[in-house]
Parts: C-alpha cells; sequence; structure tokens
C-alpha cells in the first residue's frame, strides 16, 4: 500500500523545488512525488507524458535538504 504524504505548500514553493522542476517541465508536485517514491539517482523518472528524466547527484542533494528541513 502506497503511503500518501502531505507536504507543506511552502515546500512546493521553495525556489529551488520550482527551479529544478521547470528545468523537466513538471511541477513541484510531480517532482516531489517522484523524488519522495524514491525514483531518484540512478533510476530514470517516468513522467504521464512518457518522457524520461533523471536527477542529477546535487539536485537529489538539494531536495533531500529541503525535505528533511520540513519533516522535522
Amino acid at each position: 500500500m502506497e503511503q500518501k504524504t502531505e507536504l507543506p505548500e511552502e515546500l512546493y514553493a521553495d525556489e529551488a523545488v520550482c527551479f529544478i522542476a521547470d528545468r523537466y517541465s513538471v511541477t513541484p508536485q510531480q517532482l516531489l512525488h517522484y523524488f519522495l517514491s524514491g525514483k531518484t539517482s540512478t533510476e530514470v523518472l517516468k513522467l504521464p507524458v512518457q518522457t524520461t528524466i533523471p536527477l542529477k547527484s546535487n539536485e537529489i542533494e538539494i531536495l533531500k535538504g529541503l525535505y528533511e528541513a520540513v519533516k522535522d
């Protein structure tokens, strides 16, 4: 069973999250969904429009840091 994680709205509006999402032409919500589902690093993300994107290691670290900051 997949667990749904509620994130604060300010995370979706974070400048870094928006920048990374914009780079890959996805919404911040989609980006964080893929990130939280563990489909990052060497795995390829499959978007609804059949596009694939790999997150770069620095992008993963940025998202990890932001997620840890709001999780606490």
